[in-house]
């Protein structure tokens, strides 16, 4: 066939980061990811022009999901912090504002890409010693044994996102919700922190927050017609049961994509049923007391397993097979011409009926230690509601990692402050050694740690949108903001005193090496997941070498 146009040459651009406009779309989405960044982050509205849908959000993965980058070093930037945020949960403005102020410093003070890669690379190998080492000033343990580590983290992730708008009571239950659901997620017997059950999470819209709650064990919508009059008749547990993934409508057509050939006489709708029927009188007669189908159900065969006192529970749906099996132990059973095997039986110990609003729902509970619970969340409008929802799975799945590596980081923006402060302090003390082993200049050097070390303040900076003047004391190298109310640092760790000497965050000041903090009583407030923030430290400075290092982009127009 002929081309209706002549094929465009692709377009090749030179040194893209030379591009003004190129460089404009660059701080353009810094600017977007710092406005959303921290508890007072301003909120984004994301929608097309042609109406639908309107999202409103500050998290990183909603924003970059849903916004077209034109570029591809955007595009890059973007996946990568996608990736990064798939993986740990938290951290992607972070990782996003980090990454484009290294590459923005780097422009701006003319370094040479080779020089500021070999820069880079050696200050965030000494990020890594640092931080991985017992003298490490803005790492503290998160204890298992008490709650209060667990709460302090999952409440700094949810005071993150303020599209969750959520007061302080509601916030303070709604982090213990997220522990207990963690908690729940845990297998009693077993030593593996890489086991872990599941949390289903349910939403409930235009009801109040404080009405949000964990249920062990799974819950799912009320089949049609159940009473609680149904379920006394069923006595006290175990009870059996068994589930279905195909679907048992009765529908020919639900036979799936083969050819049939039909005899004259016969009629296999009516066959069909009578299969159902069949596999009905088998279920009985196995005393099976919970029927589940993850499709519809033939309505003939819900009547009849309904009159043998069975529950039936239909559309189950894909989403909740999963966690079905694990509670139960039951095998999905995917045909319904074959006799019920006698392992792809299930067992849940008890039936209870919930309700939350308007809202009926079946709870099933384990009748082992399945470690599956289910988190029924609450909030006054849908908008609020996804957030809260997203917000809390990604909190439970930190919580996880957590577990793994019992750390976590100073939150409130100290860890960057602190970070910073070190590694320049231990720069300047090293510079004319380092500079010959890296073998760039001394002056380099200098200019390429000063890069890095202003990149990871910025971070500490963009947690202020309300014009306040941001501090660090030059005892512990802590972020303060000035306030009325507050006698401690923006992580909680250190109280203030009056020979604390504090000098603006944004102005120079000398290099000193940050006293750690020993022997205190006080806990810090915030908290930052530990292998979230070094993995995006990592990847940041990995992702600004890379695009720095780019000399040409191709692209095909056609």
């Amino acid at each position: 066939m002929s081309r209706i146009c002549k094929k465009k040459p692709a377009v090749c651009t030179d040194e893209p980061l030379s591009n003004s406009n190129i460089c404009q779309k660059m701080a353009l989405l810094r600017n977007i990811l710092s406005s959303a960044y921290g508890p007072t982050g301003r909120l984004k509205q994301i929608h097309n022009n042609v109406g639908g849908h309107v999202l409103t959000t500050s998290t990183s993965t909603a924003l970059l999901k849903r916004v077209d980058m034109s570029g591809p070093l955007l595009k890059m930037i973007s996946t990568a912090v996608q990736h990064h945020t798939t993986c740990y949960s938290d951290c992607g403005l972070f990782m996003g504002i980090f990454t484009l102020r290294l590459i923005e410093n780097t422009q701006n003070n003319g370094l040479r890409t080779a020089a500021a890669a070999k820069v880079y690379k050696h200050l965030v190998e000494e990020c890594n010693m640092y931080l991985k080492g017992d003298s490490c000033g803005c790492k503290v343990p998160v204890d298992f044994s008490s709650s209060d580590s667990i709460i302090a983290l999952a409440r700094s992730m949810i005071t993150s996102k303020p599209a969750c708008m959520l007061n302080s009571r509601e916030t303070k239950h709604i982090s213990s919700l997220i522990a207990q659901a963690f908690l729940y997620s845990i297998h009693c017997n077993t030593s593996s922190v890489s086991c872990f059950g599941r949390t289903v999470t349910i939403g409930i819209e235009s009801q109040s927050v404080s009405d949000s709650s964990v249920f062990p064990g799974l819950l799912v919508d009320v089949p049609e017609m159940l009473q609680p009059a149904d379920l006394e008749r069923l006595g006290s547990g175990p009870f059996k049961v068994v589930l279905f993934s195909v679907s048992l409508s009765g529908d020919i057509s639900e036979v799936g994509d083969v050819t049939l050939e039909i005899h004259r006489g016969v009629d296999p709708e009516h066959d069909l049923l009578q299969q159902l029927l069949k596999l009905g009188e088998q279920v009985v007669m196995d005393k099976v007391s919970l029927f589940a189908c993850q499709k519809v159900v033939h309505p003939v065969l819900q009547h009849y397993l309904r009159k043998h006192g069975v529950v039936v529970i239909e559309r189950l749906g894909l989403a909740l097979m999963e966690p079905f099996v694990q509670l139960t132990g039951a095998q999905a059973i995917a045909s319904l011409c074959a006799s019920v095997p006698v392992e792809a039986f299930g067992m849940v110990k008890e039936f209870c009926l919930q309700s939350c609003g308007s809202r009926e729902l079946l709870q099933l509970l384990p009748s082992k230690d399945a470690a599956v619970s289910t988190m029924l969340l609450c909030h006054r409008n849908e908008t609020m509601l996804e957030e809260l929802k997203m917000t809390c799975k990604r909190a439970e799945h930190v919580l996880r990692l957590t577990l793994r590596e019992p750390c976590a980081l100073l939150g409130g923006g100290c860890t960057e402050t602190l970070l910073a402060t070190h590694i320049t302090h231990m720069s300047c003390s090293k510079a004319s050694e380092i500079a010959q082993a890296l073998s760039i200049s001394h002056s380099e050097f200098i200019m390429a740690v000063k890069a890095f070390c202003s990149s990871l303040q910025s971070v500490a900076l963009s947690l202020d949108h309300d014009g306040q003047d941001c501090l660090i004391d030059m005892t512990y190298a802590h972020r303060w903001v000035p306030d009325i109310y507050s006698k401690t640092c923006s992580c909680g760790l250190v109280e203030d005193r009056s020979n604390l000497e504090k000098t603006p965050l944004n102005t120079a000041y000398p290099t000193f090496c940050p006293v750690s903090l020993k022997n205190t009583d006080s806990q810090p407030r915030i908290l930052d997941s530990f292998s979230a923030k070094l993995n995006a430290l990592n990847v940041a400075v990995e992702m600004a070498n890379l695009v720095l290092d780019v000399k040409y982009v191709i692209e095909d127009i056609n």
